[in-house]
């Protein structure tokens, strides 16, 4: 079986003696790291990648886009395919303009029109230092920048694309980040904005998440009617450690429509995967997500009881879930294997594809990564 057809027949449950193996990505930094610590070179990180940048851990769509895949990884383990991210754009695609930048870091606004601070030699997110919309009269002025037009957000290739695409023998996905019902809304205010429009201005926030669901679908379907992708994400993010920021009420209230509408659309595509990536944990909102149509989730950070979930959603799609802090510098192998037990339980009930939730940082040394990518292959060598 290639990438894509285990993809399918994971998730779908129909074997359980296959499984994929694969990573969703890592840090460059990690990368370089690794190479010091051992991994042999298979090729370059091409030299404007920084460190705290990430490369995904899957075939590249074309030659075009293999400056943000790891390929050094991929080949020594001679791992399956990740989803491939469809490339999409749902900015107002503004100009970047840099403010001000040194060897250490920089500061600039980017296409979304956001302020923000990036550190080069640190794998970290943003600082950001300003959001683009603080009012309704702000968003009005935003969505002029939004037109019809939308080729000029396809690939430059899209037509030669969409034709090997459909060929391929690996996943992809079109989606995520910024996309989602509450994400992109606190991706363009912040969270501050967000949460006190909810209360006192519910219309704004409605009207704004319906001007991009419009928006997106009619995007969307561009690609759709060209491409059969295999899975499609929504991001949120709306939990932390202790559990989800959204109440049930705010949630049925302002994400449920959006999803219901959003998802009602995907079915004439014939799409069968609908993940939501939302960190933290997240079990209250897994029955939420369920009764309007979502069938998957990633990652599985590990405040969250991944067997539990399992054993109340057992139709539930699952990606990620092994907890990357026991391969840091001063872990034993004693712990790995602690890990690695818990993910063995969970590949056997099916429905399931392993693997280190988000991007694999420098906290992690190649020996431990390299043992515990070594035990799961064989593992799901056996099966």
């Amino acid at each position: 079986m290639n990438s894509r057809e285990k993809f399918y027949s994971v998730l779908d449950g129909n074997n359980k003696e296959i499984n994929m193996k694969t990573e969703f990505a890592y840090w460059a930094g990690t990368i370089k790291q690794w190479l010091k610590e051992g991994l042999p070179q298979k090729a370059l990180i091409a030299e404007d990648i920084t460190d705290s940048e990430s490369l995904r851990g899957s075939k590249p769509l074309s030659d075009q886009y293999v400056k943000k895949v790891d390929l050094n990884v991929m080949d020594y383990f001679k791992l399956d395919s990740y989803l491939e991210k469809f490339p999409f754009d749902l900015s107002p695609m503004l100009e970047t303009e840099v403010i001000e930048e040194n060897s250490n870091y920089k500061i600039f606004t980017d296409n979304f029109g956001i302020k923000q601070k990036i550190y080069k030699h640190n794998s970290s997110i943003p600082l950001i230092l300003e959001y683009p919309i603080k009012s309704r009269e702000e968003f009005e002025n935003y969505k002029l920048f939004y037109d019809k037009d939308f080729k000029k957000r396809l690939p430059a290739d899209f037509d030669n694309l969409s034709i090997s695409l459909n060929k391929r023998d690996f996943p992809i996905r079109l989606g995520g980040n910024p996309f989602g019902f509450s994400f992109l809304a606190r991706h363009l205010m912040g969270d501050y904005t967000y949460m006190i429009n909810l209360y006192d201005n519910p219309d704004f926030i409605k009207d704004f998440n319906d001007f991009f669901l419009e928006y997106v679908m009619e995007y969307f379907s561009v690609i759709l009617q060209k491409i059969q992708v295999d899975c499609i994400f929504i991001i949120e993010d709306v939990a932390y450690r202790s559990g989800s920021f959204i109440s049930p009420e705010m949630f049925k209230e302002f994400l449920s429509p959006n999803y219901i509408r959003f998802i009602d659309y995907l079915k004439q595509f014939n799409i069968k995967n609908i993940f939501v990536d939302c960190d933290g944990k997240i079990n209250e909102l897994i029955p939420l997500w369920i009764n309007v149509g979502v069938n998957g989730l990633f990652p599985l950070e590990a405040v969250n009881d991944i067997e539990k979930i399992r054993e109340d959603f057992p139709y539930l799609r699952l990606m990620g879930g092994f907890n990357k802090k026991v391969l840091f510098k001063d872990s034993d192998k004693t712990e790995i294997d602690k890990e690695l037990e818990k993910t063995y339980r969970m590949i056997k009930k099916g429905r399931y594809i392993p693997h280190i939730d988000h991007a694999v940082s420098p906290d992690v040394t190649w020996q431990n990564f390299k043992y515990y990518r070594t035990r799961l292959n064989d593992f799901i060598d056996s099966l």
